[in-house]
């Protein structure tokens, strides 16, 4: 893989790519709040999610995690030769939702993945759709109270290639997220380059200690204890630094966000580090599209899997 950034146009569903641009974007992110005017309490998050339902083509289940200590849930696609073809072995895609989402946000990634499947534009895998605890930034919480990170690398990723038919490889095994998925997926890939071979950022809520701790200082607390070192060991802009030489020309990265997304500047950013950094990588701005899991997905269709199809083993 060579150095530098690659910007691709996508004329049938009228993505542009767009060249870097410095300075940093006010971001808003709004509250829930109940009739008092008061933000609205929120149930504690539980390892397995109460909600069974599940979006079409996934299934509902639980494995013993001894990380947490207890069953965590998951959501799993499977792609449509998988039963068919017994001998098969399949590369795999962990998805990890937003800010207040759940197992369930990945219901669009899904749908056009199975599509995108069948109609051959991307190579047959499996999608394991994580329980990120509704906040957790895909982070062990400095009280130790949520393990996620530690459920994701120590329990989650072997039991799923111990039940299913995986190619247990960092070259078939992929990391992507939507907005703090999108740091959970920069956060783990970039910490875990053994583990995964490709890391796709979603509008990711790429934040830097200071964004943090005023943006969200209730979560900069829940999650990191307000500790600035602690946020710095887990934060993308630092691991990616640390692991440059671990990263580079080893890991297909890509970085996708609408032009309109209140996260724009941030991923522009990020970019322009990776290429500071040497680090080839994918960037793409998706036109009139703002932060909106469902519209991005729909807006690239089976195009946003080419980036699969360039670089997993089929």
């Amino acid at each position: 893989m060579d150095s530098g950034v690659t910007r691709r146009t996508f004329t049938a569903s009228a993505v542009t790519a767009i060249i870097h641009r410095t300075g940093l974007l006010p971001l808003t992110i709004p509250f829930a709040f109940g009739q008092s005017g008061a933000p609205a309490p929120k149930p504690e998050p539980t390892w397995v999610d109460s909600d069974r339902s599940v979006p079409r083509g996934m299934r509902f289940h639980t494995f013993f995690s001894k990380s947490t200590g207890g069953e965590v849930s998951y959501l799993l696609y499977l792609p449509p030769a998988y039963e068919e073809s017994p001998q098969a072995r399949y590369p795999v895609v962990y998805w990890l939702h937003g800010l207040n989402g759940s197992q369930r946000s990945a219901a669009s990634f899904v749908r056009h993945l199975d599509a995108a499947i069948r109609e051959r534009r991307s190579p047959a895998m499996i999608a394991v759709s994580v329980n990120g605890m509704r906040d957790s930034r895909y982070v062990d919480s400095y009280d130790g109270k949520y393990p996620v990170e530690s459920m994701i690398v120590k329990d989650l990723i072997p039991h799923i290639d111990r039940t299913y038919r995986t190619i247990n490889k960092r070259e078939a095994r992929a990391i992507e997220g939507f907005s703090m998925g999108g740091f959970g997926a920069a956060h783990m890939g970039f910490k875990y380059p053994h583990l995964f071979g490709l890391v796709s950022i979603v509008a990711g809520a790429l934040l830097d200690d200071g964004d943090a701790a005023t943006i969200h200082p209730e979560l900069y607390q829940k999650n990191f204890g307000a500790n600035r070192d602690y946020y710095h060991s887990n934060s993308p802009w630092v691991l990616v630094e640390k692991n440059t030489a671990a990263i580079r020309g080893r890991m297909a990265v890509r970085i996708l966000v609408g032009d309109q997304d209140r996260l724009l500047e941030r991923n522009r950013n990020f970019s322009a580090l990776l290429s500071r950094l040497r680090i080839s990588h994918h960037y793409l701005e998706i036109p009139s599209v703002g932060h909106e899991l469902t519209r991005l997905y729909d807006q690239l269709d089976s195009a946003a899997f080419d980036f699969y199809s360039g670089n997993l083993p089929r």
